[in-house]
């Protein structure tokens, strides 16, 4: 029989051998099928390809209509994926062979907080274990050869699993004198890891310590400490003129530059700021980083390499010693069209094309003054189930605590201010300077007043930021502190407990949350409710909502966003532009109305 569509499909699902209760399952999501494209089942072809061109495969960036929640849009999209999958002959996860069934069951008895093995050892050891079943190998014999074999042909994510999966394999080869049971099942000694197959490092880096590099580096601190503390001589206590961040923007610059020049094979031990700055040099590192860049698919019309170019020209012309013709050749190339693309000095493409879409968008804007709620909700439903005594999976609970920090995140963003992330993520709520003091605020709800005061050599562009929250701030901020953030400190679904430290936002060490995971909780809980926004793309929309309440309000706009107003204006400019076109449409309109008026007439019909 050939399937060709969804219907023929169903009606061959129990020949494909999933159980009654799950095939139960995969039968809704095709039938929902036909409400997804908007036709009936015969119309919709079984053709895994198409599907996947479609719908996406992995990671969820868009939560398309009707779905209102990305994990049911994902719980679908698995469901069909999985049947075509399976109807088109792709292969089905091997069957495990009788030893390593035992292992397996071993490892999911002694896994957990204070057994011999860590929480869910049986999804990486279980890579190990299907991996090994397919090829026919049994546990004993593993071997190092056998692992790097095997370990070649694996995808990054799979590569991982499995040495996760040999890190737990040797832990029980470690214990094996205890188990006198399994000790025929295992091999002799433990098995290595296998061979890293990224790239040699750069050993120019600061971080890697080379000889031939440490003259190099040395100049560069000697020029960063002029920076800092201008010519004179460091003072204590004087005030810095040159933050720390600016100081690890010119040294990734660097870091390019020495980059490209290594891939080049173009530097030697020794060389010093004067011998690697230079036109030649900065030339050979442009062609390689576009060549690169065009080689994964990614775009060279981006400030990026233009931010380089220029902090490397300004500590060649201004600091180092250079001829008057090599200075001039390198203040012209920061200038070169491929230097300086139309994007340097503007809002970046994806951004403006987003603000703009949510300009047309009422319907979002309103979703977007109630995303703390619409967040709240979210955690609450999973919240309420644990309340009720229901037992919840880890993932479940994870979510609702992302949703949780997300809620929090946008309440400060819209009701207190559009901080950046950097500053958002490293707010303090207690101890002596903390930027967002919640110590009485905790005492006593009603009579506390939240006020966010960061100093200005902590934001990017040195305004001092004081603001008082609204008040729909405080039941948000309540529900944080009492239901989210004492879970993750202690009560954590992965068994990660995170550490109770001064940071409205923890993490597990007593430093703030790491940067990729801060962004990542805000980006995957606002694309569970349906709403795709990142935390700076809320600046905008801030800066939108005062200037269409008032176009000519561009000094407020800049004084929340911290910005200068010129900056404002000519990221909003479209606005107006907008605004203008909107007035000239309705005049058009009024002149067409116009000629259609009663005139009376000039004729004179004197005889």
């Amino acid at each position: 029989m050939t399937i060709t569509n969804l219907k023929q499909v169903e009606e061959y699902l129990p020949e494909l051998g999933y159980a009654p209760s799950f095939e139960k399952n995969l039968r809704a999501s095709i039938r929902k099928s036909a409400e997804i494209y908007k036709t009936e089942l015969e119309r919709i072809p079984a053709d895994l390809a198409e599907f996947d061109r479609k719908w996406g495969r992995g990671r969820v960036r868009h939560v398309p209509a009707p779905f209102r929640e990305a994990d049911k849009f994902r719980t679908w999209r698995k469901h069909n994926r999985m049947v075509l999958r399976r109807l088109s002959g792709a292969s089905v996860p091997p069957v495990l062979g009788t030893e390593w069934s035992t292992l397996l069951a071993f490892v999911k008895e002694n896994q957990g907080p204070g057994k011999l093995l860590g929480a869910n050892s049986h999804l990486t050891f279980g890579v190990l274990a299907r991996t090994a079943s397919a090829a026919g190998v049994r546990p004993a014999e593993i071997t190092d050869d056998w692992v790097n074999r095997v370990a070649v042909g694996l995808e990054t994510s799979q590569r991982k699993s499995l040495r996760r999966g040999i890190a737990r394999f040797n832990a029980i080869i470690a214990k094996r004198t205890c188990r006198p049971e399994m000790e025929h099942l295992l091999p002799v000694k433990e098995v290595a890891q296998p061979v890293a197959l990224r790239p040699a490092g750069n050993r120019w880096l600061r971080s890697a310590g080379h000889p031939g590099a440490r003259v190099l580096w040395t100049e560069f601190d000697e020029i960063i400490a002029r920076k800092k503390h201008g010519e004179d001589a460091p003072l204590a206590g004087a005030p810095v003129q040159f933050k720390s961040n600016s100081e690890k923007s010119y040294a990734e610059s660097l870091n390019w530059l020495l980059g490209g020049l290594v891939a080049e094979d173009l530097i030697e031990d020794g060389a010093d700021l004067a011998e690697v700055i230079t036109h030649a040099n900065l030339v050979t590192a442009i062609n390689y980083w576009i060549t690169a860049r065009r080689a994964r698919g990614q775009s060279i019309k981006t400030s990026t390499l233009h931010n380089h170019v220029s902090r490397l020209v300004h500590l060649a012309t201004t600091y180092l010693d250079l001829a008057p013709r090599e200075a001039d050749r390198l203040r012209k190339l920061r200038k070169k069209p491929t230097v300086r693309t139309v994007s340097v000095g503007k809002m970046s493409q994806t951004r403006e094309d987003w603000i703009k879409e949510f300009d047309l968008d009422p319907a979002k804007q309103e979703r977007a003054h109630r995303l703390p709620e619409d967040l709240m909700a979210r955690a609450e439903r999973v919240l309420a189930k644990e309340r009720a005594g229901k037992r919840l999976r880890p993932i479940e609970m994870m979510d609702a605590l992302r949703a949780g920090v997300a809620a929090t995140i946008a309440a400060i963003l819209f009701r207190a201010s559009p901080v950046r992330s950097a500053n958002l993520r490293t707010l303090r709520m207690r101890g002596e300077g903390a930027e967002f003091d919640l110590t009485a605020f905790e005492r006593d709800k009603r009579l506390a007043e939240l006020r966010l005061s960061i100093p200005g050599e902590q934001v990017k562009n040195e305004t001092h930021i004081d603001e008082i929250a609204d008040d729909d701030l405080a039941p948000v901020l309540t529900w944080y502190l009492q239901e989210i953030r004492p879970r993750l400190v202690s009560a954590h679904p992965f068994n990660k407990p995170y550490t109770d430290s001064d940071y409205l936002f923890p993490s597990t060490t007593d430093r703030p949350m790491e940067r990729s995971n801060f962004s990542e909780m805000f980006r995957r809980a606002c694309l569970e409710v349906n709403f795709v926004m990142t935390m700076h793309q809320a600046r905008h929309v801030c800066a939108y909502w005062i200037l269409s309440v008032d176009p000519n309000a561009w000094d407020e706009a800049a004084a929340l966003l911290g910005d200068n107003e010129l900056t404002v204006r000519k990221y909003y400019a479209w606005m107006n532009k907008r605004r203008a076109s909107q007035a000239g449409r309705a005049k058009l309109q009024q002149a067409r109305k116009g000629v259609r008026k009663h005139r009376p007439g000039a004729f004179d019909n004197a005889a």
